[in-house]
């Protein structure tokens, strides 16, 4: 498994049109990449971070190659990001995750 940390401070103007550029490459990441999934989380300093699972590095990699296809999708996310780290590329070591999934709308801060 690689995992993927990306972290951006986001215009809050500008939040929905983000989470939907975002969910639409995740889904087509999903679909046609072979990623496992991502979550998007805000954090208590106000910052945005996902986190993508993938089954290897080179499948994430692959995965740029079909940038031409996100590109509507990435641009909403572009119109709210007002500055982004570079990705952590990061390989789990050990792993204690229990999967469950958070009621839309949900939020815990």
């Amino acid at each position: 498994m690689f995992v993927v940390l990306f972290r951006w401070k986001l215009n809050e103007e500008h939040l929905q049109s983000f989470k939907e550029g975002w969910s639409e490459i995740i889904h087509y990441n999903i679909d046609k990449c072979a990623a496992l999934g991502s979550r998007l989380h805000k954090a208590s300093d106000g910052t945005w971070i996902s986190y993508s699972q993938w089954p290897s590095k080179e499948h994430w990699l692959r995965s740029k190659e079909s940038e031409p296809m996100v590109a509507e999708a990435r641009q909403k996310m572009r119109k709210a990001i007002l500055w982004q780290d570079e990705p952590l590329l990061m390989a789990p070591q050990l792993d204690h995750f229990v999967s469950t999934s958070l009621e839309a709308g949900s939020s815990i801060i």
